[in-house]
């Protein structure tokens, strides 16, 4: 978990934090003590190389990293660490904020993404384009109606990761899921910014599902658009370029569509990435053994490959070059 992905220990410090200071919001917790604890909750206090390697003997980081909290707290303040939690609480917790902080950062690329495929329908919805289908000559279109296709798919994903950010919820459960705290669950939910569930869901893991599903839909839809752009920028065609095309390193004169490359890339890992959370639906009693904690390091590539694909995708729509010389060309 940690290594790879660095913002693991800092959700995972975040939530411990939101905890704790939860606990302060509703009584049960004295503020001094939830501020200090809330202070000791800092990425450069800890070595996060040794918790990596502790983490691999416990199955789970939250172990080692709750004993090297409480060691830079005082007694009497280290027992209110990470209470009333247990480590899947705190995980799943952090895999939500990790989510929700991805999916902010994709959203306004993916929504520059639609304003820039609305601009390309708006000047060419009358532009003749050769249509191709099975990669053959097909009959006339227009590139404004392709553009079209490429937005109505990045309306599609835009609402769909919309829906889910709301739902991502935090995990307060107990050690066995029994843990009935509405009081508590709501203030911690409230200082993560984050939904409340309807109760615990260490085995529910529908709502990873759906979080999966809409980032497979994002990068689904801007593969597509790098995929035809791709198509449509060979030499042969011409139709389209990127604004900045990519270098070779042994062939100076070839120029590459290399937004596109990568935007096909992002979308060609995903589907094996979401597969693996699909297969894990199934967990068995209250914590699963091995399917949950798949989903760790499976969900934040998933949650990188879409903030790539995002942001690539807006350089690529912002910059493409439209030939309509070449596309009418390609009808005689």
């Amino acid at each position: 978990m940690f290594g790879s992905r660095p913002d693991w220990l800092a959700a995972l410090l975040d939530v411990e934090a939101a905890l704790t200071s939860a606990g302060a919001d509703i009584g049960r917790i004295p503020l001094a003590a939830a501020t200090l604890i809330t202070e000791r909750c800092r990425v450069e206090l800890f070595d996060e190389a040794g918790l990596a390697l502790r983490a691999a003997a416990d199955a789970t980081p939250v172990a080692p990293l709750v004993d090297d909290l409480r060691a830079l707290l005082p007694p009497d303040i280290a027992r209110y660490v990470h209470t009333p939690a247990t480590s899947q609480d705190i995980i799943d917790s952090a895999l939500m904020l990790i989510a929700a902080r991805a999916i902010d950062t994709v959203l306004p690329d993916l929504k520059s993404c639609i304003g820039q495929t609305g601009r390309l329908v708006d000047a060419h919805l009358d532009t003749p384009q050769l249509g191709r289908t099975l990669l053959a000559a097909a009959t006339r279109t227009t590139f404004g109606r392709l553009a079209a296709a490429w937005q109505s798919g990045l309306i599609e994903a835009h609402t769909s990761l919309v829906r889910v950010r709301q739902v991502l919820a935090v995990q307060l459960g107990g050690p066995v899921g029994t843990l009935n705290d509405p009081p508590l669950v709501a203030a911690f939910a409230q200082r993560l910014a984050l939904a409340v569930p309807a109760s615990p869901w260490h085995t529910n893991r529908g709502r990873i599902a759906e979080l999966a599903s809409a980032l497979g839909l994002a990068t689904g839809a801007l593969g597509k658009i790098g995929y035809d752009v791709l198509l449509l920028a060979q030499a042969e065609i011409g139709e389209l370029a990127e604004g900045r095309s990519g270098g070779s390193s042994s062939m100076p004169h070839k120029r590459n569509s290399a937004r596109s490359v990568q935007l096909v890339a992002c979308a060609h890992r995903t589907p094996g990435l979401i597969g693996t959370i699909f297969a894990g639906l199934p967990q068995e009693l209250q914590r699963a053994a091995g399917r949950w904690q798949a989903e760790w390091e499976t969900v934040a590539d998933l949650l990188a490959l879409t903030v790539a694909a995002a942001g690539h995708g807006r350089v690529l729509l912002e910059e493409l070059k439209v030939d309509t010389v070449r596309m009418a060309e390609g009808l005689r």
